[in-house]
């Protein structure tokens, strides 16, 4: 962590997941402990990590997800004005399946395991948990926002397209969290719309 004054978000994923070697480690609990602000990322983090190990969120019923859908149409229309957000490509930083493989996980359990994905851009970082459903019908994705300025968590739009269609709508909560549930497997595109920014995250593979 030498020469590192701000910790990356994957940097903290790791840590919390207790990845990093122990001098790293010591130096990066230091670090937290003396940035309010850092202490506060830490515990988001925690808190996704918590949550998408064992929750499995159904869809809501078609009445409900079209009226969702509606009003989160109108709101992204009325913060996205032509012109004036910036488009910026994440790129990804951190890939859980990636480790293991390195680690030398056998394809069969690697395939079966969540999926956890870091994507960082000027804008914010992305945390993203993909998970097959019990049942094998279909993925969930679940994701938090991590704001790099002042921007409230709460202020984004998430859509998710497939070949420039779009197939699901949602908004972020007060902590920057989003979720899809019972997701076919294919290959999407996430698009994260805020007020100065609109974050491309893509091409996404569920399967």
């Amino acid at each position: 962590m030498t020469g590192t004054p701000t910790p990356s978000t994957a940097q903290l994923l790791d840590w919390l997941e207790n990845r990093l070697p122990a001098a790293d480690a010591e130096a990066l609990a230091q670090a937290v402990q003396a940035d309010a602000q850092l202490q506060a990322t830490a515990a988001w983090l925690s808190d996704f990590l918590h949550l998408s190990a064992g929750v499995v969120l159904a869809d809501p019923p078609p009445q409900v997800h079209r009226a969702a859908s509606a009003a989160f149409a109108a709101y992204a229309q009325s913060k996205r004005p032509p012109g004036i957000v910036q488009t910026l490509s994440a790129l990804l930083s951190s890939d859980s399946w990636q480790r293991l493989s390195l680690a030398g996980v056998r394809h069969v359990t690697l395939s079966t395991a969540p999926r956890q994905l870091i994507y960082s851009s000027d804008a914010a970082d992305v945390a993203l948990n993909i998970r097959a459903q019990r049942d094998g019908q279909g993925i969930d994705l679940e994701g938090q926002i991590f704001p790099l300025d002042e921007t409230d968590p709460a202020a984004f739009v998430v859509q998710l397209l497939q070949e420039g269609i779009e197939r699901r709508l949602t908004a972020s909560d007060a902590g920057g969290k989003f979720s899809l549930a019972g997701l076919p497997a294919g290959q999407y595109e996430l698009v994260i719309g805020g007020d100065r920014a609109e974050i491309e995250i893509g091409p996404l593979e569920l399967a």
